[in-house]
């Protein structure tokens, strides 16, 4: 009996390699899901420090992984190679990888925010126009992330697009400085409308 819980204590930790993958990528979007994220001490010191850690476990189960090749333990060494090889596809794709843990953790803090944001919107009198509400929800002092409200969808338009009226209200906002949007995935019904934004300012 001690013999089969010996082995499968042994299969359960030779997983690790695989929950370290797929928890680091999960971890930075449930910190960007917080309002923490654009905190610059985060971003300059926090985030460059959790990379870090996730690389030094990557040497360290890519060893693991040799050590287990070289015991003929080919499952066991395939489960170590997991993890080095995500944070080397992640390292080659550096700045997708970044951008998709951004958004979602973006959509999912839209999501655990969307009923404030809901009555933000109904509290911003149209005015005869279809509304354009900014949310901002921080960065640094050259750039920023948020949602846009967006009742006529005129922000995904080419410029030469956009109407006049929709030009001279986005001036007044965020959206003023440059922007880059997308839809935010989910259901028509909560999500129509709505956009994730980086903002030039």
């Amino acid at each position: 009996m001690s013999n089969l819980e010996d082995s499968s204590r042994r299969k359960r930790t030779s997983l690790w390699p695989v929950w370290v993958a797929v928890g680091f990528p999960l971890l930075l979007i449930a910190l960007e899901a917080t309002p923490l994220a654009p905190d610059l001490a985060f971003v300059l010191l926090g985030a460059p420090m959790l990379f870090l850690a996730w690389a030094g476990v990557g040497v360290f189960a890519a060893i693991l992984s040799i050590r287990r090749l070289l015991h003929r333990e080919w499952r066991r060494a395939a489960t170590s190679l997991v993890l080095p090889l995500v944070i080397l596809g992640a390292g080659l794709h550096f700045i997708g990888f970044i951008h998709f843990c951004n958004d979602a953790g973006d959509t999912v803090h839209f999501y655990l925010r969307r009923p404030a944001y809901v009555n933000e919107v109904r509290a911003t009198p149209p005015n005869g126009n279809a509304r354009l509400v900014t949310i901002n929800l921080g960065g640094m002092i050259w750039s920023s992330r948020g949602f846009v409200y967006d009742e006529s969808d005129e922000i995904m338009r080419e410029s030469l697009s956009q109407s006049a009226a929709w030009k001279a209200r986005a001036q007044d906002s965020e959206l003023g400085c440059g922007y880059w949007a997308m839809p935010i995935l989910g259901p028509p019904a909560f999500t129509r409308h709505w956009y994730l934004a980086s903002f030039n300012c």
